[in-house]
């Protein structure tokens, strides 16, 4: 089991690799069920990052592990439109079905 690990966290490096290449972060989170085997993970994905990352400036991102949960996307898109609401409340009112005229 341990080695099928070290191949997915192999692959999420690779991956993780051409998005450091394109964009440049400086954190990638890795969330769900990724985050709870994160310590036997993390270790081989950050390995291959470092390994296949072109630019200087990209070899600085790093992995780190949600400790969020698995609710914390709904939670946020929740959080979204609260904010929304609460910054104007008149956006409600665009979303709304209007009265048709008879």
């Amino acid at each position: 089991m341990m080695q099928a690990v070290a191949q997915v966290g192999q692959w999420l490096g690779l991956g993780s690799s051409i998005v450091a290449n394109l964009f440049n972060p400086r954190v990638i989170v890795i969330r769900g069920y990724f985050a709870s085997l994160a310590e036997w993970l993390l270790p081989h994905a950050q390995d291959q990052l470092q390994r296949l990352v072109v630019a200087a400036p990209a070899a600085q991102c790093r992995f780190v592990a949600s400790t969020l949960g698995f609710g914390a996307a709904s939670r946020g898109a929740a959080s979204m439109v609260v904010n929304r609401i609460i910054d104007d409340p008149t956006t409600i009112m665009d979303s709304l079905p209007r009265p048709t005229a008879y």
